[in-house]
């Protein structure tokens, strides 16, 4: 009762805390001074509780890191012999703990779980709501518990048990967003039965999983949206809802934004936030907001800008003041907002006067965040490397000149940088994200995972991931590879995704053979794990990776007398990505094939598209006589044979195949002509196949004024220049 009354008066009435915080803390220090038999599983649920509800606002003394020490060791002691037999809300809430127990979270998970999947059904919604994103927040999807909820879930409402209205709140939250269409239908339908029940509080925290990115029912939508509107700056009850309403909109829908712009329900919608912020800030004692706020409304005006209307004056008088105390989290939204804003405006009369102000804005933001990357004190490195780390991921879509400012403050970095492990992280997803090629900071990454003690393989299979992408071999890469290879044979944890990534970048591309990994990797009950995890929703998918290694070690390795796996399989994982590149053809592409055309003397001597017997993508092949280099018919060969079966490649007599390639700013490091790994390794082995490799990169391709100087350009590397 205690802990209930705690957190409601935390979310609604502030004031009535400080009663309560004092007798809370006694009763923590005195669960604490318990020892051995007298904890039971109730105290250790109220000494979690506890934790979980003062978390950093236990005082600050000599004696706090002995508090979150003795309750550590509480757990250790009893989670083991508890988890089997205690109440379903024992541990419900010793997630929210992962923060500060991130490495004591890795031994308790394992116990924790298996309570919550023996009590699943007895566990109330909320719990499960709670259980499950917390798990989000601190580690990987804790998947099989989500299957077990939805299992429950679909069970609940099969036998239509009697649902009360916030167990059918709670219940959407914890799994529609990751639910499959079925489920999320069935959850649809109970949400139109109860959701006029659902004050503005519960259907602020229902937008934050049921809203356009997520669900597809447009009714559902319209009604949801219709209540968010009684979510006002002007109401003293609900005013506090209405920012975090504005923080789904700016920074957790990106899916689906055009719901805003193409349903009129959407721009109905919008047009109502700026009504009710304007009318806000138009009053006679005129509503400063804060840098949050603020922050968040110039985004939400950047991101939703209906057909170029104008950011309020009022709202852009403040914008360098405030966007000066922007952090880097603050700033990469607002570069995100900036983007879309930008991409949508056109030169039309009617919104000059947005564009001057989305083009003031991204002055502002690159000149005060310039300036501040500029001191070390403000911003050090490890911030720098979250901002990009961040802004490049798959959350946001920026064009790239946007970040290069940022991006140039990495060049005043060297080998000699200090590092952690959680700067590696961050880079090595940086550089795979945006194939940057930073030599110096590669070497220095490298040299801290064989320096710190706490490396761990995943991690080393996450910087190899970084190498295969942008195709660098750090000095100490050998050293890095015997400390991977000692971690593998001592049994450090790895994912198989991990392991596909350490076997492709140390055998496709270090010449670095791990034989053992290579042994466990093609074993019968490795595979048989791949195809179990494929099965699974949301898991990594293992085909791609597999097949590239399989191309890698039978190609560069035949004598490990590893066998292909069958052409079925080199099918179903390489045409996807085929079908992607072959359907952009740009004019470039096509004036390339006509000049060929022209050249060879006709379409029967040029082939497009073609596959090497391995699965390599070819652009353009032909074949040529080797004594006079004239052209041979391709239709009197079936250049694909070789798919099937016998994987040597058919040569006519007295002849080559030519294998012409067309390179794009994708298959380069950024702003080089250094190639990315996967397009270094399809090379190597065209020309190991038996191919002659002809090699057309883009940044020659742009420099040709004429259509006679291409087609001489074309005829001196197809004739003259062997590659």
């Amino acid at each position: 009762m205690v802990l209930n009354a705690f957190d409601y008066a935390t979310k609604d009435v502030p004031m009535i805390v400080l009663p309560l915080y004092k007798p809370l803390l006694a009763r923590f220090h005195q669960l604490l001074s318990e020892v051995g038999s007298s904890h039971t599983a109730t105290t250790v649920k109220s000494t979690i509780g506890i934790m979980h509800l003062l978390g950093m606002a236990i005082p600050l003394s000599n004696t706090q890191t002995d508090d979150t020490q003795a309750l550590a060791k509480i757990i250790d002691e009893h989670i083991e012999k508890l988890a089997s037999t205690a109440g379903p809300d024992t541990f419900v809430r010793l997630l929210t703990l992962g923060g500060m127990y991130p490495t004591q979270m890795k031994r308790w998970i394992s116990h924790a779980f298996l309570n919550w999947s023996l009590n699943l059904n007895k566990i109330l919604w909320f719990d499960t709501y709670l259980i499950l994103s917390s798990a989000k927040r601190h580690f990987r999807p804790l998947n099989d518990l989500f299957d077990l909820a939805v299992i429950r879930c679909n069970n609940e409402l099969d036998k239509n048990n009697i649902l009360v209205d916030h167990d059918t709140l709670y219940m959407t939250c914890a799994l529609y967003k990751y639910s499959k269409i079925k489920l999320k239908l069935r959850l649809n339908k109970k949400l139109h039965m109860c959701l006029d029940n659902f004050d503005p509080h519960e259907i602020c925290l229902l937008f934050q999983h049921v809203n356009p990115d997520t669900c597809n029912d447009l009714e559902l939508l319209l009604r949801i949206h219709q209540k968010l509107k009684y979510i006002s700056l002007s109401s003293d009850e609900y005013e506090n809802d209405f920012w975090p309403m504005l923080i789904v909109l700016t920074e957790h829908i990106n899916k689906n934004i055009d719901y805003y712009t193409s349903e009129s329900a959407g721009a109905d919608f919008i047009m109502h936030l700026r009504a009710e912020i304007e009318r806000t800030k138009s009053r006679a004692n005129e509503t400063w907001f804060i840098r949050d706020q603020y922050l968040a409304i110039l985004t939400f005006y950047l991101k939703y800008a209906l057909s170029g209307t104008a950011i309020p004056r009022n709202i852009m008088i403040n914008a360098d003041a405030m966007i000066a105390q922007a952090n880097l989290k603050d700033t990469g939204t607002l570069l995100a907002g900036y983007y879309n804003a930008a991409s949508l405006t056109t030169p039309d009369a009617a919104n000059m006067t947005f564009q001057r102000q989305i083009k003031q804005i991204h002055d502002i933001i690159v000149h005060h965040k310039m300036e501040h990357l500029s001191n070390l004190s403000i911003y050090p490195f490890s911030h720098l490397v979250n901002f990009l780390s961040h802004i490049t991921s798959s959350r946001y879509n920026i064009d790239t000149p946007i970040l290069e400012p940022f991006f140039e403050r990495l060049n005043s970095f060297d080998n000699q940088t200090l590092l952690s492990l959680r700067d590696v992280n961050n880079l090595s997803l940086l550089f795979s994200h945006s194939a940057r090629l930073y030599p110096s900071l590669l070497d220095s990454m490298c040299s801290t995972l064989i320096d710190t003690q706490a490396t761990s393989l995943r991690l080393i299979a996450t910087f190899f991931r970084c190498l295969y992408k942008i195709n660098y071999k750090p000095e100490q890469i050998n050293d890095l590879c015997s400390l991977a290879r000692h971690l593998y044979e001592n049994g450090d944890d790895i994912r198989p995704i991990d392991m596909l990534w350490l076997a492709m970048t140390s055998t496709g591309l270090l010449n670095q053979l791990d034989e053992k990994l290579l042994h466990d990797i093609f074993s019968l009950s490795f595979l048989g794990s791949v195809d179990q995890v494929s099965l699974k929703k949301n898991s990594i998918q293992l085909g791609q990776p597999l097949f590239r290694l399989n191309q890698i070690v039978c190609i560069d390795h035949p004598q490990l007398n590893i066998p292909w796996f069958n052409d079925r399989f080199g099918l179903e994982s390489a045409l996807p990505d085929m079908h992607r590149h072959w359907m952009v053809r740009n004019a470039t592409f096509d004036h390339i094939e006509s000049n060929l055309t022209t050249m060879l003397g006709g379409k029967k001597y040029l082939q497009t598209h073609t596959l090497s017997p391995y699965f390599h993508e070819i652009d353009f092949e032909c074949i040529l006589r080797l004594d006079n280099r004239q052209p041979v018919p391709c239709d009197q060969y079936d250049l694909m044979k070789n798919i099937s079966g016998n994987k040597e490649l058919d040569i006519p007599d007295g002849c080559e195949r030519v294998a012409i390639q067309v390179t794009t700013p994708n298959h380069h490091c950024h702003n080089t002509t250094h190639y990315v790994g996967s397009v270094e390794i399809s090379f190597r082995h065209l020309k190991k196949l038996g191919y002659r490799l002809v090699i057309l990169p883009y940044y020659e391709l742009t420099t040709i004024e004429s259509s006679a100087s291409r087609f001489r350009y074309l005829n001196n590397k197809l004739f003259k220049h062997n590659q």
